[in-house]
């Protein structure tokens, strides 16, 4: 792992469910930079996703079991409801 950087265990949920889209699982473990922006990428991946499925989503990151840092992103005003998860 590279330094100043952290392991987190991630997912992206819709409806208290796991994201699966085309077959993929929106959960496993990512590397973060240290520093108070450090979970700015799950936000812009998660917006992406809500982009995509029309819903809003929720990231998690986990380290250690215990809970890192949480938050919810809506889609924007154009996004198609594509409720196929």
């Amino acid at each position: 792992m590279r330094p100043n950087t952290n392991e987190y265990d991630t997912e992206l949920r819709v409806n208290g469910e796991v994201i699966v889209l085309d077959g993929m699982s929106y959960q496993g473990r990512t590397v973060l930079p240290e520093g108070p922006d450090r979970f700015a990428c799950l936000e812009r991946w998660a917006k992406g996703v809500a982009e995509t499925v029309g819903e809003p989503v929720t990231w998690r990151a986990t380290e250690n079991g215990r809970l890192a840092g949480r938050g919810t992103v809506q889609p924007g005003p154009g996004a198609q409801n594509r409720r196929a998860l």
